[in-house]
């Protein structure tokens, strides 16, 4: 007998340089062309600044980089992918993760997610998948978004809104 459950998600496949990024399509707010973040003082090579959408400044990560892979400099086939914060913070509602080109989508069988490795993957990869052409891997968007907060600072963005205003 055939099990009516089903035993997929939808997700993207974000492009990295050497790996995709395995991200259910529920927690992509939107994909949009690169623009270069305004830097924020002070902080981690990885968390790249912050870019404005729908209003609201986005601070915006490089998992590459955060997880010391290998990288390429932004090219013109960049984006940046808006996940939403799983966890629905108030105060940081949206996470934008660099990617190196248009995502795709992707029917992630539960079965092969669950059968993957965690085999020298870094604190914020959960998982690994190979196939013939690149990695996928599950980034863990919670450890992300908790690391970003220690970065994350209002005050330093309120002064960038500041300034960014005064350019106006």
């Amino acid at each position: 007998m055939n099990d009516p459950v089903n035993k997929s998600i939808r997700c993207m496949l974000m492009p990295l340089s050497s790996i995709n990024l395995v991200i259910p399509n529920s927690a992509v707010a939107e994909i949009i062309g690169y623009s270069t973040p305004m830097s924020v003082p002070d902080t981690s090579d990885w968390f790249l600044g912050v870019v404005m959408w729908r209003g609201v400044f986005i601070p915006v990560v490089s998992v590459e980089e955060m997880c010391a892979i290998d990288s390429v400099h932004i090219g013109s086939r960049s984006r940046i992918g808006i996940i939403y914060n799983p966890e629905k913070d108030p105060d940081l509602p949206y996470l934008g993760i660099h990617i190196q080109d248009i995502p795709r989508a992707y029917l992630a069988e539960i079965d092969e997610m669950e059968a993957g490795t965690d085999d020298g993957l870094g604190e914020y990869l959960l998982s690994r998948m190979d196939d013939d052409d690149r990695a996928r891997v599950i980034p863990d968007l919670d450890r992300i978004i908790e690391k970003l907060k220690t970065e994350y600072d209002r005050e330093k963005i309120d002064q960038i809104k500041g300034q960014d205003l005064l350019a106006l």
